[in-house]
């Protein structure tokens, strides 16, 4: 594995990013397109205090494809940025998608057959973006997996032994779906309800009442995903706290600084998903519902 592109240089492009290109030097590189190219090369980040500076082309511009491509954009940027798979992947191309969801490799899988698809999931992590400033007080974990929890694949070895080596945190799991799904429900609960509420990290660690709002979106989610046929426990809910209650106070979700900063959220990937799922098979997602309803018109409210 000599070389990585990343695509989206978001919170999680940067938070990969940075220790990746410390690490790979110039084998780590962005990918985009038109005047993103130029603003990604001219711009300095500041992540934790510290400057960085990342190199960007388009496709055309590089003279050897990727070995690695991670994928680090918005769910509803997905389809947007296929061109750029297109150009960038071909036969055993390993592909590392962190979005949020539980749809992102599949639709990659489908689109791509020729790349290697590994299963991953961002948690745990409590970065705020604001503007070119990216900042942290727990990187999390990125936890990684191949569609049939093959723990001794050896892409995903390589892979694992890099991120040792950059200093990324990484865990492989048991079953990577279930983890997929487990993040879905913690976006699904604390994600909408603080996007409709205001609530920062610290409002979660001690107010009651957005706890229960929380709880009962993710429950919700638990009763969708047994029908589903995924591992998913009604005692998962609780066991989040354990993690929830190590991010810091000030920080936020990706969706509350969606909101404050008037961008298109990841609704349709949380409650809409999930009631699209939930009418298969005839569960009243009632909270879900309403949170997709507020959420929607906020969206309404400052988009038009």
């Amino acid at each position: 594995m000599n070389s990585i592109a990343v695509i989206g240089a978001g919170a999680l492009g940067l938070l990969y990013g940075a220790p990746l290109a410390t690490l790979l030097k110039d084998k780590l590189f962005f990918i985009a397109e038109g005047d993103r190219v130029r603003r990604i090369n001219e711009t300095v980040y500041s992540i934790n205090g510290k400057e960085h500076r990342f190199q960007a082309f388009s496709p055309d511009q590089l003279g050897e494809k990727p070995d690695i491509v991670l994928v680090a954009v918005k769910n509803h940027h997905l389809e947007s940025i296929v061109p750029l798979l297109d150009a960038l992947l071909e036969e055993g191309t390993l592909v590392v998608s962190v979005l949020n969801g539980i749809d992102s490799e599949r639709f990659i899988e489908e689109r791509f057959p020729q790349a290697k698809v590994l299963y991953s999931v961002a948690v745990g992590m409590d970065a705020v973006k604001e503007g070119n400033s990216l900042n942290y007080s727990n990187p999390g974990k990125l936890l990684l997996g191949t569609k049939n929890n093959d723990s001794r694949d050896g892409d995903l070895n390589e892979l694992t032994a890099l991120l040792d080596t950059a200093g990324i945190p990484w865990d492989v799991p048991e079953d990577i779906i279930r983890s997929l799904w487990w993040k879905w429900m913690i976006n699904i609960g604390m994600n909408q309800v603080s996007a409709v509420t205001g609530a920062p990290y610290g409002v979660f660690h001690a107010d009651k009442t957005v706890q229960a709002l929380m709880e009962d979106a993710m429950l919700e989610t638990v009763r969708v995903a047994k029908a589903e046929g995924v591992d998913l426990r009604d005692e998962d809910v609780p066991a989040w706290y354990s993690i929830m209650n190590k991010l810091g106070p000030e920080g936020k979700t990706s969706m509350l600084q969606d909101v404050e900063a008037r961008r298109k959220t990841e609704v349709e990937a949380f409650a809409g998903k999930l009631m699209e799922r939930a009418k298969k098979h005839s569960i009243p997602v009632p909270v879900n519902q309403t949170l997709f309803r507020i959420i929607k018109m906020k969206e309404l409210l400052y988009l038009t």
